[in-house]
């Protein structure tokens, strides 16, 4: 599998760019095992455990361009704990393998860009939209050019996409652009501001305001969002983090997401919900890490509860 994708990337840059320019494919990834156990008001607890890998691949174009492309796998030991989308999968699929994020990256200069399928976040926190990194598969990210950089004193980021749905959902699109400053060493905040585009249901406007300030060995990161929308239409996540000693870290995240906040419904956090998250990652070597997430959960709407507790050990190279 390793090699397949190498010799897809070697192959694909040497078609692009001159021979001399190509360097040889760069290649990085993880695999990971989870345990979750989710427990929900009127449901049964339900259990299951989750492997994963992504395969990372990077060919070298010349003049800064990058071709990029990933392998990405997921086997569940039942139905509706995989990150990948059981709209396009079905409801009963239980593996996926897909070359799921695959484009061109420039990386010189004070931006980088990025054009082809990849992750997009809106928001500092995900408060308006995510389609992480961490989900897997076909029909799970975007289509579309994002640019992160600075210019000056401020930082900069921009997403313009069309999100890759199942053929029969429409190509809703997503527009984002942040600015961030410091004005001193220990202390951020930004405003971003996003439109998406849902055809015949509409379209909404969405604003967010965040701030960052460290102190010592913690963190806070506040974030408020608001959409143009008549009602539930506000959204915020605070996080506290704590890093002991380099290699042990905690978090603590309190939030709230109304109906309409997110954009088109897709915030990192849900929607129509608030909880508080908690977090803990220790690195047991350089490149083995174990991460345990317990989430308490209660729609706004009805008041039902749910919580999940997992626990994630994921290997690098």
């Amino acid at each position: 599998m390793k090699k397949g994708i190498a010799i897809m990337l070697a192959g694909l840059s040497l078609t692009m760019a001159p021979a001399a320019a190509a360097e040889p494919v760069k290649l990085t990834g993880d695999v990971s095992v989870t345990y979750e156990r989710d427990t929900a008001d009127g449901e049964p607890d339900n259990t299951g455990w989750i492997s994963t890998f992504a395969l990372k691949g990077e060919a070298d174009l010349g003049a800064d361009w990058v071709l990029y492309a990933r392998l990405g796998g997921q086997k569940v030991s039942k139905p509706g704990f995989g990150d990948f989308n059981a709209d396009y999968y079905g409801d009963d699929k239980k593996a996926v393998v897909s070359l799921d994020q695959f484009g061109f990256m420039r990386k010189g200069g004070k931006f980088t860009y990025k054009l082809g399928r990849q992750d997009a976040t809106v928001g500092t926190s995900g408060l308006l939209y995510s389609r992480p990194d961490s989900n897997i598969g076909k029909k799970a990210f975007v289509d579309g050019l994002s640019v992160a950089g600075k210019a000056g004193v401020t930082e900069i980021t921009v997403l313009m996409a069309r999100e890759d749905n199942p053929s029969e959902d429409p190509k809703n699109k997503v527009y984002a652009i942040r600015a961030g400053y410091s004005p001193v060493a220990n202390l951020t905040w930004g405003l971003t501001l996003g439109r998406y585009l849902a055809g015949a249901d509409g379209s909404t406007n969405h604003w967010a305001v965040d701030g960052t300030y460290t102190f010592g060995k913690s963190s806070l990161t506040g974030e408020y969002a608001k959409s143009n929308t008549t009602a539930d239409n506000n959204a915020y996540a605070l996080i506290l983090n704590y890093d002991f000693d380099g290699k042990t870290a905690a978090s603590i995240t309190n939030f709230r997401v109304e109906n309409n906040a997110g954009m088109g419904g897709q915030s990192d956090f849900g929607q129509d919900l608030r909880g508080v998250h908690y977090g803990v990652t220790h690195t047991l070597r350089n490149n083995l890490a174990l991460e345990v997430v317990y989430k308490k959960e209660k729609a706004i709407s009805d008041g039902a509860k749910n919580t999940a507790f997992e626990t994630t050990l994921s290997y690098s190279f």
